[in-house]
């Protein structure tokens, strides 16, 4: 009874470890997805080069891209203390499976030694000969051969466990020694981060001293966004006007409703508005990190991308409106049923009211500003007039 609970705790620190690998896998799969937005960050960054204006979007990178680096090497850490706990857990089962060996061999020795004595004395034979009837015989010599067939068996088992186990334990060192390099790697990049640092603080000084180009900036953009939001509410208006000189009560055809409903259910799935990109303007009203006395309002995300990105409709709908503000580039609404969504900053679009559009498919470039060679596009979501964080209803890149 006692070896079958042995084998059984072994059993469970076996799926224990198992957990532990798993664990890992996972952080180092997150841990690289965060090395290639660093990586991403930073190729926006090398674009820049040759710009003849700074701009906030180019400190929001650089933050960014910090950011990223302290997740990168927490997940190295991380890592390497799951890799610490199953390796530890990994030589606990081990000793218990040698244990039990030594439990099993001290076992095996005492047969062998009453076996001697016993066959000097005839007492196998006698206990056979001692049988009151022949069932009798046939079920002590079936178990005595059972009893041996089991210790047999049961020997081999820990013995292809415990090899097993030695074998996962190399394994698991050979990770840690990985995480080791990694961790110097890690250390040695710390260099590079206080470089980065520097780099930033001597942008955000170099602004500061244009504290109301930046604060005009900010204003402009806001603008913008109002004027968008001013085109949109227009939309929606000329719809409700629509339907109302129409005579129909109802808001959305059966085709919209399940538009919307299908829209609604991927919230957090649906694709990025871009390929690729990075995130420089967050939805909402914050501070700046940088310019404490900066508040920055927005009613949809800046999505920083590479040159000659295209943007794309982020689910199935059909084009509402394709207009340009005077002094701006094109924007384009897409209708989702009760939901829509709005791409602004675009040149050479591909599309034209009333249209419909597939999910993910190319609606116009992303314009490149020739001062500052960034590419950013404006995207918001609305359900009917009310504004949401597009950043909850996007997939993680």
């Amino acid at each position: 009874m006692k070896t079958f609970l042995a084998i059984g705790f072994i059993i469970v620190v076996f799926a224990g470890q198992l957990t532990g690998q798993n664990n890992a896998k996972k952080i180092r799969e997150s841990r690289d997805k965060t090395l290639r937005e660093i990586e991403y960050a930073n190729k926006l960054l090398i674009e820049t080069q040759g710009k003849t204006k700074e701009s906030l979007n180019e400190v929001n990178l650089i933050n960014h891209k910090l950011s990223k680096r302290k997740e990168y090497l927490i997940g190295i850490e991380v890592e390497m203390s799951v890799l610490d706990q199953a390796i530890e857990g990994n030589q606990l089962t081990i000793n218990n499976v040698e244990k039990e060996i030594e439990k099993l061999k001290l076992l095996y020795a005492r047969m062998i030694v009453n076996g001697y004595k016993n066959q000097s004395r005839k007492f196998g034979i006698m206990y056979f000969l001692a049988s009151e009837n022949l069932n009798q015989l046939y079920r002590r010599i079936r178990t005595i051969k059972l009893f041996n067939s089991y210790l047999k068996k049961k020997h081999s088992e820990l013995s292809e466990l415990r090899m097993d186990y030695l074998r996962r334990n190399d394994e698991l060192q050979k990770l840690k020694n990985e995480k080791d390099v990694l961790v110097k790697k890690a250390k040695r990049e710390t260099l590079t981060i206080q470089q980065e640092v520097n780099q930033k603080n001597n942008l955000v000084k170099q602004l500061k001293k244009k504290q109301k180009e930046i604060e005009a900036e900010i204003k402009n953009k806001e603008g913008t966004a109002k004027k968008l939001e001013n085109e949109l509410r227009r939309i929606i208006a000329e719809e409700k006007k629509k339907i109302k000189s129409s005579g129909s009560k109802e808001r959305m055809t059966p085709a919209e409703k399940i538009i919307s409903g299908d829209f609604e259910k991927n919230a957090g799935r649906l694709p990025w508005p871009t390929q690729k990109g990075v995130i420089t303007g967050q939805y909402g009203e914050h501070q700046h990190p940088d310019y404490k006395s900066v508040t920055v309002r927005n009613d949809g995300i800046y999505i920083a991308t590479s040159t000659g990105e295209y943007a794309r409709s982020i689910f199935k709908g059909v084009v509402s409106r394709v207009f340009s503000i005077p002094g701006e580039n094109y924007t384009v609404i897409i209708k989702h049923g009760q939901f829509y969504s709005l791409y602004h900053n675009l040149i050479h679009v591909s599309v034209k009211a009333g249209q419909s559009v597939e999910i993910k498919e190319n609606i116009g470039k992303v314009f490149t500003n020739d001062k500052t060679k960034e590419t950013i596009l404006y995207f918001q979501i609305w359900k009917e007039t009310e504004r949401r964080d597009p950043e909850l209803w996007l997939a993680p890149l």
